[in-house]
């Protein structure tokens, strides 16, 4: 059934609608929707009450046409119960929406899409805001894709669609936004103080993944650290390296190694190598295109120059999947190839291939990076399931304890036959 806006009443997402046959479920659908609706409804009559305002003050003095307009978004943010500053925010995003990208401003009317996921798309659009074509082409995609999408997956599409509407442009804006890295260190009250820093992507990710790497090693025994001096009491028992006794939680641990690393530099415990996945295309480091890389759970994106400048550090070691492309509304936009592997557990190369192809963690609206999920089984290794790619999926631990106790669907893929012929384990296999 159509509605007003010509679009047919919102349905639950293909991946969601396995819900639709509870009654409470379906229930709270038809509210969101209503409430959806009505939402598009509040923010139409704002902006057609802010329009007015204006088009009233048209003939004035511009002081009194920018008056004019902070009464309006006043008014609406006294209606809204928020801020001024705020109000701003909203309404503009909104009216971006509304002049620009017509057919996502029709689904929002039509229940749809909501507030949160309007606001993502017109925060993403900024960059383009001056292409029409490219806006165009967004249009059309968004407004198919957003309703099924939660926020998060959305914010991750758009962050690695915009740059490929135009790679050109996205060099260009990178290698500007370059130039404003930065730092910031603000003292607080309580005896603490917050870090700000603006740096590459390339440069940060891998910070990250070395923290959280280093970190989780701490809960093994340390060897010694060469580069520790010789201060009274020394600094063994209480280094950000020491293990035993250690009650800290991970993100005290990285915060500590974060500290100690920017403080003298040194390594604190046994050295560890940070692994950072990424998509790029042959044309793309050969130079014949300037298409930015992907990062593996496709929630950012790096410039040619760098992932170029990465591939050819002579200190980096560099292992190589090949790969084909294929399309999809959620997932994986390349698909790495399948690999031939044996054994319950699957190997690196495998885990690799499959944290490439999923991305992130296969429960519908989770967006967990895949490289922090656990590999499941779809149908059981004890019930006869394979360990292949066909029968292996990531599920963050929430995810996956769910599926073990029967409240996760499976997944919309045709899982394999389960007693299908299993290679037998290798001699390593067995020996681990």
């Amino acid at each position: 059934m159509d509605n007003e806006h010509g679009f047919p009443d919102p349905e639950l997402p293909e991946n969601l609608s396995h819900l639709a046959d509870i009654p409470e479920l379906a229930l709270a659908w038809d509210h969101a929707v209503a409430s959806r609706r009505e939402t598009a409804r509040q923010f139409s009559a704002l902006l057609d009450y802010r329009n007015r305002c204006r088009e009233e003050a048209a003939g004035r003095h511009l002081f009194a046409r920018s008056a004019a307009d902070q009464a309006a978004v006043r008014d609406a943010g006294l209606l809204l119960g928020l801020g001024e500053r705020t109000a701003t925010i909203i309404l503009n995003q909104a009216a971006e929406v509304r002049e620009v990208l017509p057919l996502l401003w029709a689904r929002f009317q039509a229940g749809a899409v909501c507030l949160d996921r309007l606001r993502k798309v017109a925060a993403a659009t900024v960059p383009i805001a001056d292409r029409e074509d490219l806006l165009a082409v967004l249009d059309q995609e968004v407004s198919q894709l957003a309703a099924a999408m939660n926020p998060g997956e959305l914010k991750h599409w758009l962050a690695r669609r915009i740059p490929e509407l135009d790679a050109q442009l996205y060099e260009q804006r990178a290698a500007r936004a370059k130039e404003d890295r930065y730092v910031r260190i603000e003292h607080l009250d309580d005896g603490m103080s917050f870090i700000e820093a603006l740096i590459p992507t390339a440069e940060a990710v891998a910070l990250q993944r070395r923290l959280k790497a280093v970190a989780r090693s701490m809960n093994l025994p340390q060897p010694a650290d060469e580069e520790q001096d010789s201060r009274p009491g020394g600094e063994a028992a209480g280094h950000p390296g020491a293990a035993e006794g250690d009650d800290r939680t991970l993100a005290q641990k990285e915060a500590d190694l974060f500290s100690a690393w920017l403080r003298d530099g040194r390594c604190y415990g046994a050295p560890v190598s940070a692994k950072i996945c990424v998509m790029v295309s042959e044309e793309t480091l050969t130079g014949q295109s300037n298409e930015p890389a992907l990062g593996a759970d496709r929630s950012w994106v790096l410039p040619a120059a760098d992932i170029r400048k990465l591939a050819t550090d002579p200190g980096a070691e560099h292992e190589w999947y090949a790969a084909l492309t294929r399309k999809s509304t959620r997932g994986a936009d390349r698909d790495i190839l399948a690999v031939v592997y044996s054994g319950r557990f699957a190997p690196e190369r495998l885990k690799d291939a499959i944290i490439f192809r999923d991305g992130i963690c296969q429960a519908p609206g989770c967006t967990a990076p895949a490289e922090r999920c656990d590999l499941d089984h779809i149908v059981p290794y004890d019930r006869d399931g394979p360990t292949s790619a066909e029968n292996l999926w990531a599920l963050c631990r929430r995810h996956h304890k769910m599926k073990s106790h029967g409240y996760l669907p499976a997944p919309p893929r045709e899982p394999p036959d389960a007693g299908a012929d299993r290679p037998e384990p290798r001699a390593e296999a067995r020996a681990a």
